[in-house]
């Protein structure tokens, strides 16, 4: 006769096909994050501009920079030109320096042209006096004199939102982060933080799970401002971290995500 214990064990069959349920409402619930997961990202990558969303943003008043929030075939030619030439001057070392990845000028350029790439451009907005001709005026007076405002690009970000396995074999939303690059003269002012800000924003404001980044471990300064001041942390998907035994690959995947309470927070 079988004890109590015995008798309400279930059967080999029945664990199985319990585990088997379990399995397949697992596989369905991912798939249906998953799905509403591409649909947010589609969303943000509707949106034709970002300050109509974060209107507060478009101006850093420190520096008297405006932003504007444009798409690859948005820039001019002359933008294009210039957002190339920037990265190129700020990392190609960097690149050259890491065996796992390399310098690739042709493959780097096809990354800045993809469709969903967003660009958030800083202008340096300078007014410049330029003397009236033909105009008549009594030669005691002065020359009158007309402003002229000019635009000059001083730094930019540029992402895209897109599906990223967050290393636990399931696809989430993310804002990935794939260049911030000023010019030497805008450094140090707060620039950096203040388009790190709008990047940030905008995750949240897409329903993003997290805004990741790669980030060299030769550059020195940008791991400290990352980790330092914005307070990135290592992501789980890093290779370091999930290989240590395996030499350093020559760059760390950092990240921030979004806890329940709505708040900004690192992994």
């Amino acid at each position: 006769e079988l004890s109590n214990n015995q008798a309400k064990m279930p059967s080999k069959k029945k664990r199985g096909n319990d585990k088997a349920k379990r399995k397949k409402k697992e596989r369905l619930e991912r798939m249906d994050r998953e799905m509403k997961g591409k649909a947010l990202v589609s969303d943000a990558n509707s949106v034709d501009d970002i300050f109509s969303i974060l209107t507060a943003f478009k101006k850093y008043r420190k520096m008297n920079v405006s932003c504007s929030f444009k798409r690859y075939e948005e820039l001019t030619e002359n933008e294009k030109n210039w957002v190339f030439e920037l990265l190129e001057k700020n990392m190609k070392t960097h690149y050259e320096g890491c065996e796992s990845i390399g310098w690739d000028q042709k493959a780097k350029k096809k990354e800045l042209e993809h469709e969903d790439c967003r660009y958030l451009i800083a202008y340096k907005e300078e007014v410049e006096g330029t003397k009236q001709e033909n105009v008549k005026q009594d030669p005691d007076e002065k020359e009158p004199a007309t402003k002229q405002q000019q635009q000059q690009p001083v730094g930019y970000v540029m992402w895209r939102c897109l599906m990223d396995d967050n290393g636990m074999g399931e696809f989430i939303p993310v804002l990935y982060l794939w260049e911030i690059h000023l010019e030497k003269q805008a450094r140090r002012n707060g620039l950096g933080k203040f388009l790190m800000t709008i990047s940030e924003l905008a995750a949240w404001k897409f329903k993003m799970k997290k805004i990741i980044l790669t980030a060299f471990s030769s550059n020195e300064p940008s791991l400290k401002f990352f980790q330092g001041k914005l307070k990135f942390e290592v992501d789980e998907t890093d290779p370091q971290l999930c290989d240590p035994s395996e030499p350093p690959y020559g760059y760390r995947i950092l990240s921030k995500s979004r806890d329940t309470t709505g708040n900004s927070s690192s992994n």
